[in-house]
């Protein structure tokens, strides 16, 4: 297996509740971990969390990922403390559950920029900073919407899909750079700021740790090996 101790992940959306499980496990492996977030407070304590689990050097600056002038901050600010970045993670995703005829265009464009115009961004700017001879890996969290629609979030399925693309070009684009895709499809997980007070049965749902598990498995395989996409959900919710 790959050894993480002292490579450099940067994970876009460290605070959302997989970000936190996400960057507890690699702070185990002695892992340098770039953090950026909405909320410079919250970035702030994890990354202390981080630090006292066993981390290396951890930095954390807040970013708003549709906005290109602050990714490039983020990443100029990764460039100048780590000197060039290993692993991008990008969890950042948004649904607002509606029917289409009722939705407004501002939640349209919101949707479709926070799940894919923020990919495009992150990887825009990662990509420079990677080195051939790391083996950097360039990955993100989609979902099992990117290829089952539902009826309840038409527009969040259409952004995921359209995510999914793009890092299949992406991976083949990256190949000249000796970097790894890999999309990560996740079934509905447990979290807070995900779901808010929709009535789903998240008893039955993964929980944050359980895509964290997937995520580090990833991240430790050998550098030869390449996972293009890893779909996985709730056998109790599969089974209804």
């Amino acid at each position: 297996m790959n050894t993480l101790k002292d490579k450099t992940i940067v994970l876009i959306g460290a605070t959302g509740g997989i970000g936190q499980a996400v960057v507890s496990k690699l702070a185990k492996h002695g892992a340098n971990l770039a953090l950026g977030g909405r909320n410079q407070s919250a970035l702030d304590s994890l990354a202390d969390s981080a630090r006292a689990a066993g981390a290396g050097t951890v930095s954390a600056q807040a970013l708003d990922v549709i906005d290109e002038a602050s990714v490039a901050s983020f990443y100029k600010s990764v460039s100048d403390s780590f000197g060039h970045a290993d692993i991008l993670l990008y969890l950042p995703g948004m649904s607002i559950a509606a029917p289409v005829t009722d939705m407004d265009l501002s939640d349209y464009d919101q949707i479709v920029d926070v799940n894919l115009k923020g990919l495009f961004l992150s990887a825009k700017y990662y990509l420079p900073i990677t080195q051939p001879e790391r083996d950097p890996m360039l990955t993100f969290v989609s979902s099992q919407a990117a290829s089952r629609a539902n009826p309840n979030a038409p527009v969040y399925c259409a952004a995921k899909a359209a995510a999914a693309m793009l890092g299949q070009g992406l991976g083949l684009q990256a190949m000249s750079k000796n970097v790894r895709v890999t999309n990560f499809k996740p079934g509905p997980v447990d979290t807070d700021g995900f779901w808010g007070d929709r009535p789903v049965p998240r008893e039955k749902f993964m929980q944050a740790s359980d895509v964290a598990e997937v995520i580090e498995f990833v991240f430790s395989l050998p550098t030869h090996v390449v996972m293009h996409e890893v779909s996985f959900e709730s056998f109790t919710f599969l089974k209804k």
